[in-house]
């Protein structure tokens, strides 16, 4: 996405961050029985004002391993490189000990 693009998004309304690139995690999410539900992608970016919050995106439903997430969606950002994150007003933004803040993208693109 072009830096012009990702700013007539935000004059638009829509919720998007430019930030960079530091780290990419798989996790598997589980329900109380204890089964695989899904896995994400939790993205650790640093913004320019110095949070470092972790981003969250689902993976495809038919993947439903580490293992097979890592070889169906392998990640495609460097470390360092400039992403925008497309995220929702209405979902809330989580804390979690382990992760710090947690934000649930829409989507994750480069910036051009």
């Amino acid at each position: 996405m072009k830096q012009s693009n990702a700013v007539e998004e935000f004059l638009a309304g829509r919720r998007v961050v430019i930030v960079r690139f530091v780290a990419h995690r798989y996790k598997e999410v589980q329900n109380k029985a204890k089964k695989v539900v899904g896995i994400v992608n939790l993205y650790e970016v640093q913004c320019a004002d110095g949070k470092a919050p972790t981003v969250q995106t689902w993976c495809p439903r038919n993947v439903q391993t580490v293992e097979q997430a890592a070889k169906d969606c392998p990640v495609q950002f460097k470390e360092g490189q400039k992403l925008v994150i497309e995220f929702d007003l209405m979902e809330p933004n989580t804390f979690d000990a382990k992760n710090g803040v947690l934000i649930r993208a829409g989507s994750v693109l480069p910036l051009e």
